[in-house]
């Protein structure tokens, strides 16, 4: 078992203070599609993620879940919370936590045919929603099926929910109009307990394009940024809305290739960027920062560098990174690795923020691009 190596660089606005492999050892499964948010009264860390049992894809995935009561030090044994015989099951978008005593979590359930071509390939498509008022000791029965867009719909926004100022909430969204095809990215409005899911305002659209994983964060001057995959160059884009997601600007590129981007506000209001990196030349979780709200981004390294050999084909790659507040400058994150014959593995990472003590730090090392 290797333990986790990540590589960032000697001015990123993080320090690693260790890091580990989570729910390791024999027998060989794969975990994948972490999530984790922290319940602000108790400091309760609640952990989502899917499980097959065995080395191979396979439709027959569990909905898992775990919690650690001591900042990430110690882990409960994960029990089943969804599973549906014949499909992969995942949280679609992961945990969103309303409140201390409302947390939502999207269930979705997919069927996976590899004999199929692109980047996604998948047949059957379900996506409900369960929600706990206890902290994860109990969820109620999965509701009606949700579905915002033709075909497939993902309520994907690894930072889910947004709290907006009339009380509701916004979340970022994607989906598809054929299988597979014509992927959609945007946004939707709800109630303030999520119950009721608005029609999407598309952020990212084009029938020549693809867009999908999105994931929003509120800058220190009120406006959200998105930053979206795109699924033909892989040349992910951003976009910025000043009235809460009515409207969003014109798409403008990225200068990283990002699947499953992971929003995160530092302390000194400074965001990063953790993403799966579709640059062949640094397979793994990269991360990137920007001090002054996407207008510029510099790379600060990887929270995971994968071997040379990773296995980078449908079904088969790492990332869906998360990042959670575990109180004071430190931070707790989440990832899963490409394959190895130990399966796919979870990597629990602890950092500290500096960003607040370095202001320096906004202009050490050249950026990434201007835009």
């Amino acid at each position: 078992m290797v333990a986790p190596t990540p590589a960032l660089l000697a001015d990123a606005p993080f320090e690693v203070l260790d890091g580990r492999m989570l729910f390791s050892g024999p027998p060989v499964r794969r975990r994948s599609a972490p999530s984790v948010r922290r319940l602000e009264g108790s400091g309760r860390l609640l952990l989502t993620f899917t499980q097959v049992s065995g080395g191979d894809r396979s439709s027959e995935g569990a909905l898992m879940l775990s919690t650690s009561d001591d900042r990430g030090g110690h882990w409960a044994e994960p029990v089943p919370l969804y599973a549906y015989p014949g499909w992969f099951c995942m949280s679609i978008g992961g945990l969103a936590r309303i409140s201390d005593d409302l947390v939502r979590l999207f269930l979705g359930r997919i069927q996976f045919d590899f004999s199929l071509a692109g980047t996604e390939p998948m047949t059957g498509w379900h996506v409900c929603s369960t929600y706990t008022t206890d902290g994860g000791a109990s969820w109620a029965s999965p509701g009606p099926e949700i579905r915002l867009f033709p075909t497939w719909t993902e309520l994907y926004g690894a930072s889910n929910p947004h709290p907006l100022s009339d009380g509701g909430l916004l979340w970022a969204v994607s989906g598809t109009i054929g299988r597979d095809v014509e992927w959609q990215a945007g946004v939707s409005r709800s109630d303030p307990r999520g119950q009721t899911i608005g029609e999407p305002t598309l952020i990212a659209a084009a029938p020549d394009r693809d867009y999908s994983d999105t994931d929003l964060v509120r800058l220190a001057d009120g406006r959200f940024l998105a930053v979206v995959r795109e699924h033909q160059t892989l040349q992910s884009v951003q976009s910025w809305s000043s009235d809460e997601g009515r409207t969003w600007s014109e798409l403008e590129p990225t200068p990283f290739k990002a699947s499953n981007p992971k929003l995160f506000r530092l302390r000194s209001g400074a965001v990063v960027c953790a993403y799966r990196d579709e640059d062949p030349a640094r397979r793994g979780v990269s991360a990137s920062v920007t001090w002054d709200g996407g207008a510029s981004w510099q790379f600060i390294g990887q929270l995971y560098a994968a071997p040379p050999d990773a296995e980078h084909r449908p079904g088969s790659v790492c990332g869906y990174p998360d990042m959670v507040s575990l109180g004071g400058d430190e931070v707790g994150a989440v990832l899963h690795t490409y394959p190895t014959r130990d399966g796919v593995e979870l990597q629990w990472l602890r950092l500290r923020d500096r960003s607040a003590e370095t202001p320096a730090a906004r202009s050490a090392g050249a950026p990434e691009g201007r835009l």
